[in-house]
Formats: structure tokens, sequence, C-alpha cells
């Protein structure tokens, strides 16, 4: 942490790895963002509320990767790593999922469709189409503009949170969101460093 805020460089450390080629060497998360390793059943009343709305990003994350995989937009080598990436975000989905359970809270309800998460993406100033999705940019432009919101989420979660395995958790979930977010813009960008990683810090409101 730098004056209060991640810097996105640490944040990918402590995500997963990527072997040659783009390709992510494995579809789970750290240690520290499993149900058995970080959240405790335990939890003051209000960790409650933050989980439930760290997942209702996560069904959108999901909701976006499905849509961008579905769009036949994207080139093989690039479609790989993108389901690389959808296999991580159900894994957090269910490692929240999981969580709000055995704290006796209900799951929210997923978008049921494009018109839904397109409502909720506007909730979080996203403005980009989930439906028009004609080009590979398109589809790396609106998985770009939701890993931000993600990223945010999980920041201003960290601060939120009362349980110390939680905020493992958080912090473990949002350093995989940063190395979406820098892999998808590195796509984006020909992988030209400067244009990919144009700041170097993860802001949330706290």
């Amino acid at each position: 942490m730098t004056d209060g805020r991640a810097t996105r460089r640490g944040l990918i450390k402590s995500g997963l790895a990527v072997g040659a080629g783009g390709a992510f060497a494995g579809a789970t998360v750290s240690a520290a963002a499993s149900p058995a390793a970080g959240w405790a059943a335990s939890a003051p009343a209000g960790d409650a509320g933050v989980v439930s709305q760290t997942l209702s990003i996560e069904q959108l994350l999901v909701f976006a990767y499905q849509r961008a995989l579905a769009s036949g937009s994207l080139k093989s080598p690039v479609a790989a790593v993108i389901g690389g990436m959808l296999s991580q975000e159900l894994h957090h989905l269910a490692v929240l999922e999981g969580e709000l359970r055995s704290l006796g809270a209900p799951i929210p309800t997923p978008p049921r469709d494009a018109a839904a998460a397109q409502l909720a993406l506007a909730k979080h100033h996203v403005y980009r189409s989930v439906s028009e999705l004609h080009t590979q940019r398109d589809c790396l432009k609106l998985l770009i503009d939701v890993e931000s919101v993600a990223e945010g989420a999980y920041f201003s979660a960290v601060g939120k949170l009362g349980d110390q395995g939680r905020i493992r958790t958080a912090a473990g979930i949002m350093g995989c969101e940063a190395q979406h977010w820098t892999i998808l813009s590195g796509l984006l960008n020909n992988y030209n460093v400067q244009r990919s990683v144009p700041y170097p810090f993860v802001a949330g409101s706290t």
C-alpha cells in the first residue's frame, strides 16, 4: 500500500501466475481466497451486506465474460485466455455464495438477461453495451470496464469488512481482478506496456 492505495503491480503479484503465451496456469485463486482458508462462519452482521455487494459485482463479471465468449468476436488465442478468466470468476462466485450461505444471508439474484445486466452496470457508471459485441475490441473494452468496477468493489470491501479472514479473501480476489484487468488491457493494446497500464494504483471508496 502507498498512501492508502494499492499498487497494481503488487496486486498482480497476489493474483494467479500466467504461463507462456498468456494461458493461465490454473483456474483457482490463491489459498487466501478459498472458503476453507479464508472466511470464518462467525462474522459481524455488516459483513453479509459487503459480501452481498461484491457478489452482485461478480455476477455481472460472469455475465460479461459469458457474453464476450458467446459473441463469436474473439480470436481463438484470446478466447482461450478469456475462458481461463471466466473459470476464475466462477470460482470467486462460488466462494462468495458459500460465504453468504454460511452467514444465513440470501444470494442476490443474478441478471437474467442483457437488459437486466445493462441496467445493473449503469448503476456502476458502465454504459458499454453487453449486446453489441461485434468486434474483439468491443469485448475487451467491456470486460476492462467491468473489471474496473470489480477492483473498486473489492478495494472498498477490504476497508469495510470486520473479519480478518474475509479481508484476506477480498484482497486475494482483488489481486486476481487486477491481473485480469492488466491482461485484458495488454490484449487490447498489443502489449504496449505504457498503454496497457496507464496508471499504477487501484482506487475505491471506503
